[in-house]
């Protein structure tokens, strides 16, 4: 049986993309967008040009492997929320592929 050793818990001590958990961890407390925040976002208003609210969280601590998405849309009118997520999940089917989750919030504007 091969010994426990530091050479051993070294992935263990990486996040899912290949930071140390300390810069996730750091990510918790940070106030300005993460780079995968920001292309999320921007992703989301070329395909939601009509959005209202586009906001995109990093709820991974700035791992990228998770995100929270709330987004208020006139294109989601008279659709499903099944249907508003699939449209979300479309936009985004690229980006989709490196992440571990998605949490996913739409509505449509109430005025």
């Amino acid at each position: 049986m091969a010994a426990w050793g530091p050479a051993a818990a070294a992935p263990l001590l990486r996040g899912s993309r290949g930071l140390p958990l300390w810069h996730c961890a750091h990510r918790m407390f940070a106030s300005s967008q993460t780079e995968g925040e920001l292309k999320v976002t921007q992703v989301l208003k070329e395909k939601f040009p009509r959005a209202t609210v586009i906001q995109v969280t990093d709820i991974s601590g700035g791992c990228g492997a998770m995100y929270e998405i709330k987004i208020e849309s006139e294109e989601f009118k008279e659709k499903r929320a099944v249907q508003q997520h699939q449209m979300v999940n479309q936009a985004l089917k690229e980006e989709i592929k490196d992440m571990h989750g998605l949490r996913i919030f739409t509505s449509v504007p109430k005025c």
